[in-house]
C-alpha cells in the first residue's frame, strides 16, 4: 500500500474508536452518494426520448411509448456494431451477457453470413475493457 508509512496507529483506544466512527461515516455518505447517481442515471434511461433520437426510434419501428434513453442508446450502439464497430459489437455483446469467451481469454464469435459461409470475429482480450482494469 502506497504511503503505508505515513499513517499513524491511535495512541487510544477512545481514538480508535472516533477514527473508526468518521470513517464509517464517511462509507455512509460515498455509499449514499454512488446510490443516488444511480438511481439518477436510471431516471435519464427511462425517460422518453426527443428530437433527432425519438426520429430514428421511430424509422426503426420502436413503438413510441418503448422510446426511452436507454432503448436509444442500445439502438445506437446497433446501427454502430452493424457499421463494423468492435467496440460497440463487445459492449452489446456484454450488456446481454452473451460475450462468449474461449480458454485464452480471447473473444471468437462466430457471424453467420449465409447458410455455407460464416465469418469469424477474433477480438484478443487486451485488459483495457475488464473491469479488473478500471478498478471495478
Amino acid at each position: 500500500m502506497a504511503g503505508k508509512e505515513n499513517l499513524k496507529a491511535p495512541r487510544t483506544p477512545e481514538e480508535a474508536r472516533e477514527k473508526g466512527r468518521r470513517g464509517g461515516v464517511k462509507s455512509g455518505e460515498a455509499r449514499r452518494a454512488k446510490r443516488d447517481a444511480r438511481e439518477t442515471a436510471q431516471l435519464f434511461l427511462n425517460m422518453a426520448v426527443a428530437g433527432n433520437l425519438d426520429d430514428i426510434l421511430a424509422k426503426l419501428e420502436i413503438k413510441e411509448g418503448d422510446r426511452t434513453n436507454q432503448m436509444g442508446i442500445v439502438a445506437r450502439l446497433t446501427l454502430k456494431a452493424q457499421g463494423g464497430d468492435v467496440h460497440a459489437a463487445r459492449l452489446l455483446w456484454e450488456i446481454t451477457g452473451q460475450m462468449p469467451k474461449n480458454s485464452e481469454n480471447n473473444f471468437n464469435v462466430n457471424v453467420g453470413k449465409d447458410d455455407d459461409e460464416s465469418i469469424v470475429i477474433y477480438i484478443p482480450d487486451n485488459g483495457r475493457d475488464s473491469g479488473k482494469a478500471r478498478g471495478k
